[in-house]
């Protein structure tokens, strides 16, 4: 295979390569992907796209052909003189025209057609209206010729308004996207007149109709509100909806619709009139006695799809114009049976369209709730309880319940929490106690009933049982105390209970019916603190229970009882640490007796045991606390100093790992108070951390150092503010940690950590900073770390972005320190730099965001003197690096703050708020000029440099604006986000004039219009 940038280049060989890339084996594809990736970027290669088109044979080769002449649109186009961009243009609409003017081509070069239609519409983008002023007229005209000629120019003008109103925001500057919406708008009469005529007009050709309504619906949103809401519009989209294979597009026009803003209540009788026709059309299709659900399990895709925009439509107008509904005479009744209908919908087993459904409902409970508050009646009643068993049969698990039945109807633990879910819980848990809230008495009766048939029932599934427990769990705080009491005592205390005591008496060895009642009635208390903390005979039912389950042979079912038992401290601490019936208080038994406890748990379960134990002691006073904490930590304490030795096994590095695990989750809900246990165990930790730095390769050695960084962390991040004690207990450690991570040779083996532990620190210490602390920091941040992240930007991503996270607190805590050397203040400005660089955002941000941090520091500091040297000596450097990032593209992710940087910079001097100098006077032409006409000229000479083939005249205006605007973050932003869609394209020098000119006008126009 040889190149095909050369002169003597084929359509065949084009082909050849093609058909290689795409059929050969791997070696053969990577020789043709470089050829094709060399010809791609060739700059002349876009001359070759007519002939690929016309001989080639091979619908890849034209495809990529297409690929290459819309890049060239993009960015080259105006490179070209007029007449051979009319060439070019002419040529692509004659390629248009003698395909789409033929039935069968139209439908056989689908997929050719639409990419030549996207190439059109580039071209459109420069040249629509300024240099092809006829082009909408000349479409309608030509709509008229044929109806498969029609049907992709619809396609086109689809297209064009998915660019011009949707996309346009990143890749058109402002002016160009208010000039061509202007002018979509004021030529849309004849597209309306276009679109209306081939709708009223019986076709038997659909595919038109279709490709028009499509169309249509994409124009709805943007064009002029009289245009939308005439009478012969909404009667034309009233018979296509009549049509089975147009109504589903018709209803989604008649939505789009009825979602527009800013409708003056002149047009109120469209919209009842809309909602009448749909409301007719949706009883005509579907009569009130069919089972919606039912009927969308069966019927076709698209009978599915018109259900499906029936919801949506359904779902828009109430939440916008029910009241009005309501104020016409007959509404009440109109509404009562499009609820019913809303109703009917919920029933389908489709999450997207439940959470559309229950959106609806969240709003209508919310407003009938807020009337009620304000003693108006509720309306809908027979609705809204028909609602209560809908919410409880489409219940979402919880992101606390873990035991759910899978869809084999085995009894599983899920740990995995979807977002989607989580809303959909919380969103369900809300109406449902609203509806609660409008009919307490109803919805207790109803979960009472459902329960009731499960106890009385022998059919029923476990799936049942949970969504009522869930639902049960929604009401929580809804109702009165006293009514939430009786409600629980009967359904909880009481059925539940029976529940379980009959689960209790299968005999069966496998039997888990017994510890999935539990795990229900365990969510049910979790949900009611207050109950439990009111029936102590109630809860110590359900700690014995739970107790019980801890003890269990299989894991999951421990899992569920530590898991419980933490939720319950969490909401009843209290109730652990008091005395019942003259007994010790459960705190002190299970202190008493932890060893006996824990002997069944893994690791993951003791560290769920002991963060409850915690959660408890830190409801102690203060002096049992101390008490409390020796006794609780004794035996991983007891652990760790078993399993130290020089040399160790693999069970005694795992038995230090789970102690310093549980260490690490009883320190966080203990906090301050776990400073006596650090004291305690410092001494060893700090022999664990020389002996497993010994084995910097291991991973259970690496695993120890880890947790106990994650440890202190862990601690300071619990404390308000680290204290002089905490600077005794932790600095032989920290020296240790310290002296470690400079000593490894091999920097992979470094651990993280320590800069994030580093970092910790200095947030939570207090002035002044301890001593020898800053000067070993610095040390680390400099020497040891950033050589491992200056070769690149990829290497080491951990160190990466915990050294730019101390990096901004070090800038935040210690600026002046920094500043006092000025070889060290190099680094740190070369490190902000170099962070601003990055491609990865997070790195990219952190840096920005220490160089804007920087930046205010010393506007804002007391010392002129301090401000003057650092903005003498590095404020240029600094204007002059973020310019670089800003107008890099791999670096586009980082705009946000790269326009705050530049605006700050732009505005201290607009303002004048810099007192120095800010350039050399022996450096430019003339010495007496002020800071802003240097930066004004440096900033100027730096763009012009970097864009030659854009017009002097063009950046001067957004030089400009930059400084005349650093005060308004918005425009200043805007401005910019222009400038940067301008520079992806190439002008040729008139075409430059005439832009310039355009922003110019575009500046002057706005500047009258603020006046």
């Amino acid at each position: 295979m040889n190149s095909l940038v050369n002169s003597s280049f084929t359509v065949k060989d084009f082909d050849n390569i093609i058909q290689a890339f795409y059929e050969g084996d791997n070696e053969t594809r990577t020789k043709a992907q470089t050829i094709l990736t060399e010809f791609q970027n060739y700059t002349d290669s876009w001359q070759l796209v007519d002939q690929i088109l016309e001989q080639s044979s091979s619908i890849q080769a034209k495809f990529i052909a297409l690929g290459i002449l819309e890049e060239f649109i993009i960015v080259r186009w105006n490179t070209l003189p007029m007449d051979q961009r009319l060439v070019m243009r002419n040529y692509i609409v004659k390629h248009i025209i003698e395909l789409s003017s033929n039935e069968s081509t139209l439908r056989s070069q689908k997929i050719y057609l639409n990419k030549l239609d996207l190439v059109l519409v580039q071209i459109l983008k420069k040249d629509w209206p300024q240099y092809w002023p006829s082009f909408i007229q000349e479409i309608v005209d030509s709509s008229l010729v044929n109806t498969s000629l029609c049907e992709n120019n619809m396609k086109i003008l689809k297209l064009l308004s998915e660019e011009v109103f949707d996309f346009s925001i990143d890749h058109m500057t402002m002016a160009k996207m208010q000039k061509l919406k202007k002018q979509m708008v004021n030529e849309f009469g004849s597209i309306f007149d276009l679109c209306k005529n081939v709708l009223s007009t019986p076709s038997t050709n659909i595919h038109l109709v279709n490709a028009t309504l499509e169309t249509l619906l994409k124009f709805i949103s943007w064009i002029p509100i009289q245009f939308v809401y005439q009478q012969d519009l909404i009667q034309i989209l009233e018979s296509n909806a009549r049509s089975p294979i147009q109504r589903n597009l018709s209803l989604q026009c008649f939505t789009e619709i009825i979602t527009l803003d800013r409708v003056d209540q002149q047009y109120n009788d469209i919209i009842l009139n809309i909602y009448a026709i749909v409301t007719k059309e949706m009883t005509r299709i579907i009569p009130s006695h069919v089972d919606i659900a039912q009927l969308y399990n069966t019927c076709s895709n698209e009978d599915q799809h018109f259900i499906e925009a029936l919801a949506i439509f359904l779902t828009t107008f109430l939440s916008r114009y029910q009241s009005l509904v309501e104020s016409t005479p007959g509404g009440q009744s109109s509404m009562h049976q499009t609820l019913q209908y809303l109703l009917k919908i919920s029933y389908i087993q489709e999450r997207e369209v439940w959470k559309m459904c229950l959106e609806c409902w969240a709003k209508l409970t919310y407003d009938i709730v807020q009337d009620m508050n304000h003693n108006q009646s509720i309306p809908y009643q027979d609705v809204l309880h028909q609602l209560g068993i809908v919410l409880i049969e489409n219940m979402v698990r919880p992101d606390d319940v873990f035991v759910v039945e899978n869809d084999n109807g085995e009894i599983t633990r899920s740990f995995i929490r979807q977002s989607d879910t989580t809303v959909l819980s919380k969103s369900s848990r809300d109406v449902f106690g609203l509806l609660t809230q409008l009919y307490p008495v109803y919805i207790q009766t109803l979960i009472q009933e459902k329960l009731s048939h499960i106890l009385t029932s022998v059919d029923w599934y476990w799936d049942e049982l949970f969504r009522i427990c869930w639902a049960i769990g929604a009401i929580s705080g809804t109702i009165s105390e006293q009514q939430e009491n009786q409600f629980l005592e009967s359904i909880v205390a009481k059925d539940l209970v029976s529940l379980l005591r009959k689960a209790e008496t299968n005999q069966h060895k496998d039997n888990y019916e017994e510890w999935v009642v539990a795990s229900c009635l365990l969510y049910i208390a979790g949900q009611y603190t207050r109950f439990l903390k009111s029936h102590w005979d109630f809860l110590w039912f359900l700690l014995q229970k739970i107790f019980t389950f801890m003890q269990h042979d299989q894991s999951p079912i421990r899992e569920m009882a530590c898991d419980s038992f933490l939720k319950i401290t969490q909401g009843c601490r209290q109730e652990f640490i008091v005395s019942h019936q003259n007994n010790p208080s459960v705190f002190q038994t299970l202190l008493n007796d932890l060893k006996n406890i824990t002997r069944c748990f893994d690791s993951n379960q003791a560290c769920v045991f002991y963060k409850a134990m915690g959660t408890i002691l830190s409801e102690l006073p203060a002096h049992e606390q101390l008490q409390s904490l020796v006794v609780l930590m004794a035996i991983p304490n007891e652990t760790i100093t078993g399993a130290l030795q020089p040399t160790m096994t693999s069970s005694a590095l795992k038995s230090i790992i789970n102690a310093l695990k549980i260490n690490v989750v009883t320190c966080e809900p203990v906090g301050p108070i776990f400073r006596k246990q650090l004291q305690t165990i410092t001494p060893v930790l700090i022999q664990c951390y020389q002996i497993s730095s010994q084995q910097p390769q291991d991973q259970l050695y690496k695993r120890i150092r880890q947790l106990i960084l994650e440890l202190f962390e862990t601690f300071m991040l619990s404390n308000e503010c680290l204290e002089l004690q905490d600077q005794n207990m932790i600095s032989q450690l920290i020296q240790f940690i310290l002296l470690d991570y400079k000593n490894t040779v091999q920097v992979q083996n470094r651990e993280p950590q320590v800069l994030s532990l580093l970092t910790c620190m200095f947030e939570k210490m207090q002035d002044p900073i301890w001593p020898d602390l800053l000067k070993e920091t610095i040390e680390i941040e400099f020497v040891s770390t950033l050589p491992m992240i200056t070769s690149n930007f990829v290497d080491y991503p951990e160190f990466r972005h915990e050294f730019y996270r101390l990096l901004r607190v070090l800038n935040r805590r210690c600026f002046i320190e920094l500043f006092q050397s000025s070889e060290l203040f190099q680094l740190v400005i070369d490190s902000i730099m170099w962070g601003t660089k990055h491609t990865i955002r997070e790195i990219s941000q952190i840096a920005l965001q220490t160089c804007l941090d920087m930046i205010n520091t010393v506007a804002q500091h007391e010392d002129e003197d301090v401000s003057s040297q650092f903005f003498e000596m590095y404020y240029v450097r600094i204007l002059r690096d973020i310019l670089e990032v800003l107008v890099d593209p791999d670096c586009r992710n980082g705009f946000n703050y790269q326009s705050q940087v530049l605006s700050r910079l732009f505005e201290l001097v607009q303002e004048g708020e810099i007192y120095t100098r800010l350039f050399n006077p022996d450096q430019v032409a003339n010495p007496l000029m002020s800071n802003i006409e240097f930066l004004q000229q440096y900033t100027l000479e730096l763009l012009c440099t970097a864009f030659p083939l854009l017009q002097k005249n063009q950046i001067e205006v957004l030089v400009m604006g930059m400084f005349e605007y650093s005060g308004d973050l918005q425009r200043f932003q805007n401005d910019i986000r222009d400038f940067l869609i301008d520079i992806r394209e190439v002008d040729e020098a008139s075409v430059g004039e005439e832009k310039a000119q355009e922003e110019i006008n575009a500046e002057l126009e706005l500047l009258r219009s603020v006046k």
